[in-house]
């Protein structure tokens, strides 16, 4: 039982959502997640449910596995508070470590550009990239990408020939910003409210950024350089709110 659970990613999650493990989950608790992040598991029935930390570690055979996957929520304000601590002393990453790492990059940009961002409504059809299909479609299934497919990847990420919005942290910021607007378009009961932040939301998918007065606006707390990649300059954005 405990053995066919699976870690794939740490993600966004509603946090409405009310539980975090499947009913056969054994020693599993029902409760949400205030901070919108969770594990996200694969089961034995081959479905995806969402963890919080406790529940996933009590779940799997090798609880550390659960640092070993791609995280989706690396740009999110929360992990401001861990920049403002004193960093704790790093040892030399091993090889097998390193590997592990580029592997992540990697997947994440791929499932990036063809899911994550790609599915934002009437986003710019650019995001998507027809020579990833393959890679995705065997992400999808639950396989791992091997050592040429993770240099082809990174090599695509840091061509000169992809442009600064469509690189891995631009769209790790796209990915948040939309996650908290549909929140708040979910959460917002005026219409003027709910007008202005679809107009927000229609402006992201489009544009791929955000200036510093529209997430101010909007009222969504983002990581504090957030989109700043997406612009090779000094300054921004100003013209856009």
């Amino acid at each position: 039982m405990h053995g066919s659970w699976t870690p794939v990613r740490k993600d966004f999650v509603d946090p409405a959502t009310a539980r975090c493990h499947a009913r056969s989950a054994k020693g599993g608790r029902h409760h949400g997640f205030p901070e919108g992040h969770a594990y996200i598991l694969r089961g034995p029935d081959g479905h995806e449910y969402p963890f919080g930390l406790e529940c996933a570690r009590a779940i799997l055979v090798v609880p550390d596995s659960l640092e070993q996957v791609p995280d989706y929520t690396e740009r999110d304000a929360l992990k401001r508070i861990e920049a403002d601590l004193p960093a704790p002393p790093r040892r030399k990453p091993t090889a097998a470590e390193l590997e592990l790492e580029r592997r992540n990059a990697a997947t994440r940009y791929v499932v990036l550009r063809m899911e994550k961002v790609a599915a934002v409504p009437r986003v710019q059809p650019t995001v998507r990239f027809p020579a990833l299909d393959d890679l995705y479609r065997q992400i999808a299934a639950g396989g791992t990408l091997s050592s040429a497919q993770v240099q082809r990847v990174l090599a695509i990420e840091r061509s000169h020939a992809t442009p600064p919005k469509l690189k891995s942290i631009n769209l790790l910021d796209v990915y948040t910003a939309h996650v908290k607007l549909e929140w708040l378009i979910a959460a917002a009961n005026r219409v003027d409210r709910i007008r202005f932040l679809r107009s927000l939301h229609d402006w992201l998918a489009r544009h791929l950024v955000l200036s510093a007065a529209q997430i101010e606006a909007a009222g969504i707390v983002m990581h504090p350089h957030a989109f700043r990649s997406a612009w090779p300059s000094e300054g921004g954005p100003a013209e856009l709110f």
